[in-house]
């Protein structure tokens, strides 16, 4: 699965060292400079963000109940200026907001955060 699969979750997983539900989202492409994968970033943030505050999450996973909740974005490169852009106002508009965290990482697993 990757951003351009817009309606699904890719991973749930739960790391125990921080005792957050980790919302995994997987890019397989290249960003680029033109900014060509944003709407299927947007899209695919728009679903992870919905599956949390509307709380299927919860439904799904009940044990999500009280835990800290991160998406992941996991890409083959750093995302470009302008993926950066809007993550960065996603971020401060609608995660901080509604509790979550996000990070980056390389599918190679060498951690981004932002």
């Amino acid at each position: 699965m990757t951003t351009r699969d817009h309606h699904s979750i890719d991973i749930v997983a739960f790391d125990e060292a921080t005792d957050t539900i980790l919302l995994v989202m997987i890019e397989d492409r290249r960003w680029g400079t033109e900014g060509a994968l944003l709407p299927d970033l947007e899209a695919k943030m728009n679903t992870y963000l919905t599956y949390v505050v509307d709380g299927q999450l919860v439904f799904d996973y009940p044990a999500a109940v009280g835990k800290s909740v991160c998406i992941e974005l996991h890409s083959i490169e750093e995302p470009g200026v302008r993926e950066q852009k809007f993550l960065d106002i996603v971020r401060r508009r609608h995660l901080r907001p509604a509790g979550l965290d996000i990070r980056l990482r390389d599918i190679d697993q060498k951690s981004t955060n932002n």
